[in-house]
């Protein structure tokens, strides 16, 4: 039985609502799969009655065996998983605060609450942002948007060519691109091409967001519809920053080896493995012993991402790539030492 065609319409604003929760496209496409073919095995069922957009995404929230939380899962106040949905419910999604606590089942005075508590929080998140807008007049409301909500600008870009350029130089901490820019380019060639020489978020906009949101191939994590609120801006910039920011943190972490006050920690100490090697303070045996920890923890954190998204996943695969040239250069430095060493024992009468 097909679907129907008001199912048709849901999804691909499900896909983004998805994308944007869980901080990655793959995962976020998957659950909305399992949804649609859930409900298409029950169609055709005795009382079985089309949902409603807003019984469309309820039903998405009650999913059985998936991750809907991304990264950011653990967030404390003001950013808790539910502070989180209810602002891109309502202000990217366009529920009302009703039609939200009707999705994620909770009483309305608690998203009222939610929402009004984030409106204040995302004033103080902070950002180096990069336009990539073609069009003054557009790129000026982005500009007052973002002026507005306590970020600075890192610069605006009218080509996918100048756009790439400034990022490299000015390493914003977020990216927002127009998915239509001048001389035959778009957003998304802009986004690829910093994608390929910093990790950062892209939030893309688009008067066609439909078109994004398809579930073929890669598509953009997080997208906006044109015309945009401050509202649905500042959402979406908070969702981006907050799932980065605690994806890093999460990545570092584990790198941070536990040791005593005394004992200097590689990562915390150390820029690269070379300026240990090059420390006059710590003896050959010391120096092979920090080195050893520091190569054990990068293939264990190289272990980890090969058994996740690393080849699927444009983000994974970057951090892949820069830990194993890290572990490169940690292993080249433990060869010297290990040599040195030897050398001295050799030595040694």
């Amino acid at each position: 039985m097909p679907m129907p065609s008001d199912y048709l319409g849901y999804v691909p604003y499900l896909r983004r609502y998805a994308r944007a929760l869980t901080g990655s496209q793959r995962p976020g496409d998957a659950a909305v799969s399992q949804l649609v073919e859930s409900l298409a095995a029950t169609m055709g069922e005795p009382g079985q009655a089309a949902l409603s957009r807003t019984e469309f995404y309820r039903a998405f929230h009650r999913l059985p065996g998936h991750d809907l939380t991304g990264a950011g899962a653990g967030m404390a106040d003001p950013f808790t998983l539910r502070t989180r949905q209810s602002m891109l419910l309502t202000a990217v999604e366009g529920f009302t605060i009703a039609q939200a606590a009707e999705i994620l089942d909770h009483p309305v005075a608690q998203i009222a609450a939610d929402i009004a508590t984030a409106r204040n929080a995302v004033r103080n998140l902070h950002a180096d942002i990069l336009i990539i807008e073609d069009a003054p007049v557009v790129a000026g409301q982005i500009m007052a948007i973002i002026k507005e909500l306590g970020h600075d600008l890192a610069g605006v870009s009218p080509t996918r060519e100048a756009g790439v350029a400034l990022a490299a130089k000015a390493c914003p901490e977020l990216v927002l691109a127009d998915i239509s820019l001048s001389v035959g380019t778009s957003g998304i060639d802009a986004a690829a091409a910093i994608l390929a020489i910093t990790d950062v978020p892209v939030i893309i906009y688009t008067a066609f967001p439909a078109d994004l949101l398809t579930g073929r191939g890669n598509e953009p994590t997080f997208v906006l519809s044109e015309p945009f609120t401050t509202e649905a801006v500042a959402a979406m910039i908070a969702q981006a920053l907050l799932l980065h920011r605690t994806a890093a943190e999460r990545t570092v972490a584990p790198a941070i080896l536990v040791m005593d006050d005394v004992t200097p920690d590689p990562r915390k100490h150390f820029d690269t493995p070379e300026a240990l090697l090059a420390d006059p303070d710590l003896s050959n045996d010391e120096k092979h012993g920090l080195l050893a920890d520091w190569d054990s923890d990068l293939d264990g954190q190289l272990n980890a991402e090969s058994e996740g998204m690393g080849i699927s996943d444009p983000l994974s695969a970057r951090r892949e790539a820069r830990l194993a040239e890290e572990a490169t250069r940690v292993k080249s430095a433990l060869t010297q030492i290990t040599e040195t060493k030897a050398e001295d024992a050799r030595d040694t009468p």
